[in-house]
């Protein structure tokens, strides 16, 4: 049987070399369709479906799904993020498990430094418990890693780094281990370099690849020492536990736990009943590709283009299959003398189905190639200014398993069929003459070019939908201004201020910007519109119900700020030099503060606080409009300014002392900046050099960790949306080719079939027209069915993509008629070629033909 195999496949081989135009169609067919699953199959792998290179990853949890709460602390809800205190309680009292570790849920910004340096380079760090490398089961590469004797208060300073890290940031230098490096002023021994691939347990693009204990937070953290606070929550915690049937009890076990925790750190002042509490719950999660925000913020749209490449791919095949009917047809006389001369229909059957394969191995082979080009360019889109790559282009073993089981599964299936259609002969066929049937197209062949043509309406029309809804939330009134202005993102402690430092620092930074003519309106705030970061409490409003609850976003801001970002005014003013830290308390709100809050009441002269027993902390002085400074595609949140000159006293507040040191924690550490934002007039490039220029006389130590113009920062919002539009545009437009691909192919067949019948009726009295019209009738009644279908699958897509599209409806006539008119085209173009040639036929010479 091997051997005869192996005679098919020379055999195979010999006649596809012979045709080099059908076979570099098929393979190109082959290539684009299977390319494009694999391009696909191959981020989905990565971001969703691969594991941590850790040991046994299966066994790891983590504790909670979804964030509700913040470093603030309060009831979560579903518990997801925990303090250092919480997390302890859970480690030492909870049964059945094989080892919990904590890690802090964001990133430290800090300013790296060794001997030979001449000015500090920003590094993201993240704080751990002592044993989370052991937990996760993590080799070194060299040097050792983190234990629980480092993490403890008093003990020596230590990091580790990763590899990546190590290479990009170190320049691989071996004598790094065991040396002391400057962390933000402070110095640190790395001890260890972490395995070749171990990024942390967070999927996400530019990982952070330094790790602290969680006690030398502090040190880094001096103004939050988020370590000491037994109510500030920002770990996230991972579990190992070797049996699952296990988790269940331990899932039960931290539940009494949390609760237990929660009523004994329950503070008078919390106004948290009973009945709440009881409320909270958390659940374990499986943990093997870690705390993956890769996954969390491109799954969606993965799942949705793995689902319209798979399209493409049938439509791909679907080529393939009118292919192999089409060069199976063609060689029925040879089959016929073949079979008359004894040869058996299976022997015929394998010959062409290993043909098939052969045709769809090395599809697979030049797709893998095609997967990797495109796997590049949409890297170097998402990832564009990432110093670390989690992501490859390179094809890993399951990849490459997933390409060779899609083509061979693409050759068997489509395969199969013409095989057996094609082998289905009489021997008698070869004596009469197979050229003197005229014959038509075979059923299966309209029906492919049916399903062809309704899928490329589906997808065409998809790719319309995704269009708009990029167009209508990047055309939206984002209610600031980008154009003509730079934002700089600065971490102010990693340079080493302390809070009484930060005044000072300000002044300078306004001096030193007032003086260079081409940038002006120069501003500096806790964040800013569209800048990646949100902050949230509780506000009270004097003379409103004490138990409301009431939620709002909020930012320091310095004078000139408003007009800095380009945010309109609606009532009042804005803050001057005037809000100095010993004058009245103010506030600015934004318009849908007023709206949802205020109950229809003047808001100027106003009064509202951080908690029930401050609701005359700030009085608002103005209304500003509703600017962007989240998710562009979602609704607005209720929003107050305060100056950056002031801070408000938390001593004063009705709560325990614990809770008022973490108030007073939070708000002296709102006040260091993470946003310069300056209006500039000229070339952007100068501007930017300019900014750089200016941070670095007044302070080389602060590290600029991005430096941009506001178009762009409002544009790096997008890139995922306009990813996947211009994916769905690729596959669509794909779609359509290969569809026009397979009518032709179809057409020009029938059209070489019925020369004799066309020969005939052009002798009887037929004219050019009605020759032409003859073979367009055919093409446009397969074009109407696939249409038939096609418009409720695409109706179907738009209704199950409903959710990702920004004001625009899933049942859209235009994108549909778009759809129609764009298959309607392509279709013609594809049909008037071989019913020109059709109507070229001269009757005698069709006629001798038989």
């Amino acid at each position: 049987m091997m051997e005869a195999i192996l005679n098919d496949l020379r055999h195979g081989l010999r006649r596809l070399r012979r045709a080099p135009g059908f076979t570099f169609t098929a393979l190109v067919t082959l290539a684009l369709g299977i390319g494009a699953t694999t391009a696909i199959f191959t981020l989905t792998y990565q971001v969703v479906l691969r594991s941590m290179p850790v040991d046994h990853p299966e066994q790891l949890y983590k504790v909670g799904k979804e964030i509700e709460c913040c470093v603030d602390g309060g009831l979560q809800g579903h518990w997801r993020i925990f303090s250092y205190d919480l997390y302890r309680t859970l480690r030492d009292h909870t049964p059945g498990i094989d080892g919990m570790a904590a890690v802090q849920a964001g990133n430290i910004t800090i300013g790296v430094r060794r001997k030979s340096d001449t000015a500090a380079q920003p590094l993201e760090a993240r704080a751990i418990s002592g044993n989370y490398f052991s937990v996760l089961g993590v080799k070194p590469f060299a040097g050792r890693l983190l234990t629980p004797d480092d993490d403890k208060e008093g003990a020596p300073p230590v990091a580790v780094i990763s590899h990546a890290i190590w290479q990009s940031k170190f320049n691989s230098d071996p004598t790094l281990v065991g040396s002391s490096v400057t962390f933000t002023g402070h110095p640190f021994t790395i001890v260890g370099i972490t395995a070749k691939g171990f990024l942390g347990d967070r999927n996400s693009a530019d990982p952070a690849g330094v790790w602290i204990p969680l006690a030398e937070e502090p040190i880094l953290e001096p103004e939050r020492k988020l370590y000491i606070l037994p109510q500030s929550h920002w770990l996230d915690i991972l579990v190992r536990i070797r049996d699952p049937r296990s988790v269940p009890a331990v899932q039960s076990a931290m539940q009494v736990e949390l609760l237990r925790w929660i009523r004994a750190n329950r503070g008078a002042a919390t106004h948290d009943s009973e009945a709440d509490i009881a409320k909270q719950t958390t659940e374990l999660a499986p943990a093997s590709d870690g705390i993956n925000n890769l996954r969390d913020e491109y799954e969606k749209s993965l799942t949705m283009l793995q689902l319209i490449a798979a399209f493409v791919l049938v439509i791909a095949c679907a080529n393939l299959a009118n292919l192999m009917l089409v060069r199976g047809v063609a060689r029925r006389q040879e089959l016929s003398v073949r079979s008359a001369l004894g040869a058996s229909r299976s022997r015929l059957v394998r010959e062409m189905l290993v043909e098939s394969i052969t045709l769809a191995i090395f599809g697979g082979a030049l797709g893998l190639f095609v997967a990797y080009a495109g796997v590049k360019a949409i890297l170097a889109i998402v990832m564009r200014g990432v110093s670390v790559n989690p992501l490859s282009a390179s094809p890993s073993l399951p990849v490459l398993l997933f390409a060779l089981a899609v083509s061979a599964i693409t050759g068997v299936l489509f395969g199969i069929a013409p095989a057996l259609l094609a082998s289905r002969l009489d021997p008698a066929d070869a004596l009469r003459g197979a050229n003197r049937t005229t014959g038509n197209v075979s059923g299966l062949q309209r029906a492919l070019v049916i399903l062809q043509a309704a899928l490329s309406v589906a997808l065409v029309s998809t790719s319309g939908l995704l269009i708009l809804s990029l167009q209508r939330l990047q055309q939206q009134d984002f209610r600031f201004e980008t154009h003509g202005r730079l934002i700089a993102f600065t971490d102010l402690q990693s340079a080493g201020y302390q809070y009484e430092q930060l005044d000072g620092l300000y002044r300078r930074i306004d001096q030193t910007f007032a003086a260079i003519p081409n940038l002006s309106d120069t501003s500096y705030a806790t964040y800013s519109p569209m800048s990646y970061n949100n902050w949230g409490t509780g506000i009270a409003i004097h003379g409103g119900d004490p138990n409301a609850q009431l939620n709002a976003s909020y930012t320091s801001v310095s004078p000139r700020f408003f007009d800095a970002v380009g945010t309109r005014v609606l009532q009042g003013r804005v803050f001057t030099e005037s809000d100095t830290a010993t004058s009245t308390h103010v506030a600015v709100v934004n318009q849908t503060f007023v709206k949802k809050f205020l109950n229809g009441k003047q808001p100027i002269g106003l009064h509202f606080g951080p908690d029930p027993s401050m609701t005359g902390e700030y009085e608002i002085v103005g209304v500003v409009d509703d600017s962007k400074y989240g998710d562009p595609s979602r609704p607005t949140n209720p929003m107050f300014f305060t100056p950056m000159a002031q801070t408000t006293n938390f001593e004063t507040i009705d709560a325990p002392a614990v809770m008022r040191e973490q108030a007073i924690k939070g708000e002296r550490f709102k006040h260091y900046a993470s946003n310069l934002i300056v209006r500039y007039q000229g070339d952007p490039a100068e501007a930017t050099a300019q900014v750089r220029k200016a941070l670095a006389r007044i302070d080389s130590n602060i590290p600029i960790r991005q430096l941009t113009t506001y178009d762009e920062q409002v544009g790096n919002y997008f890139t995922r949306q306009t990813l996947v539009v211009r994916l769905t545009a690729i596959f669509g437009v794909l779609a359509l080719i290969l569809a026009s691909i397979g009518l032709y192919g179809v057409t020009a067949y029938s059209v070489a079939r019925r020369i004799p019948e066309i020969g005939l009726r052009m002798a009887l009295g037929a004219d050019r027209a009605s020759v032409v019209r003859l073979i367009l009738k055919g093409a446009a009644t397969q074009i109407a069915i696939g249409l038939a279908i096609g418009v409720p699958a695409a109706l179907i897509a738009g209704h199950l993509l409903q959710s990702q599209l920004y004001q625009v409806t899933g049942y859209n006539p235009r994108t549909i008629l778009a759809a129609c008119a764009a298959l309607i085209l392509s279709a013609v173009v594809a049909s008037v070629m071989p019913a020109r040639r059709a109507s070229a036929v001269e009757p005698m010479q069709a006629l001798r033909t038989e």
